[in-house]
């Protein structure tokens, strides 16, 4: 059964993984961008490679932390595993139909096939809360009950950026549809810029229609003595 959004796919491990993939992505982004400075290139293709870069990061970040991970055929990309889900993280191409073509390449294509791991093996946790002992709650029972031949949830994680700014982080799950087209469900976005002060003219009234009051202004009299001169 597929997951109506990454916080289903995810469960419990969804608040601490948010909170990590935006540290990650914030932090891979000064790099390039720092990178692009130095450059002084006139063109983005460099800043644009650092996709490589999203997935190398997010896979050993978890992998120090203890989570599983799978490489993907042919092109060898490794991608974690998170509560049986793979977690894809991918800087959108400057193409109103990158999502859509997502799975045009045949290494993320796989993606949409791989096949759950060893549900019997121990797995970490990203969440605040205390860990229970040998007790299997209700919601990890899900990747146990999955059915032999079952896939797991992509979860597409979506960064828009240029080398000026870090612009959205995204999340959704991903799945094909007939033509093998990307369909996201649970779109949410988990990131974005905070302008500070971005409406402090808020209160200030506009000459886009009528016509402005002018100030009235009264002439006041001055006590004048002979000898002020």
């Amino acid at each position: 059964m597929v997951s109506d959004s990454p916080a289903d796919a995810l469960g419990s491990h969804a608040p601490g993984l948010r909170n990590l993939l935006v540290e990650i992505v914030q932090a891979r982004h000064s790099l390039a961008a720092d990178a692009h400075l130095v450059s002084e290139s006139r063109y983005a293709m460099g800043f644009g490679s650092q996709w490589r870069d999203l997935l190398d990061d997010t896979s050993q970040t978890l992998k120090d932390r203890g989570f599983r991970s799978i490489k993907l055929a042919p092109g060898g990309h490794e991608v974690p595993v998170v509560n049986d889900s793979l977690v894809y993280v991918w800087r959108v191409a400057n193409n109103p139909n990158a999502v859509r073509e997502f799975a045009a390449s045949p290494t993320r294509k796989n993606g949409f096939m791989a096949a759950p791991l060893d549900p019997t093996l121990w797995e970490p946790s990203l969440s605040a809360e205390p860990e229970p002992g040998q007790h299997v709650t209700e919601s990890e029972l899900g990747p146990l009950l999955r059915a032999v031949g079952d896939t797991m949830p992509l979860v597409l994680v979506m960064v828009e950026s240029t080398p000026r700014q870090l612009q959205s982080i995204q999340w959704a799950v991903a799945v094909l549809d007939g033509d093998g087209k990307v369909e996201l469900r649970g779109l949410e976005c988990i990131w974005k810029p905070e302008f500070i002060a971005a409406d402090a003219a808020s209160d200030v009234e506009s000459f886009d229609s009528g016509v402005p009051v002018a100030p009235v202004v009264e002439l006041q009299k001055q006590d004048r003595t002979p000898a002020d001169g």
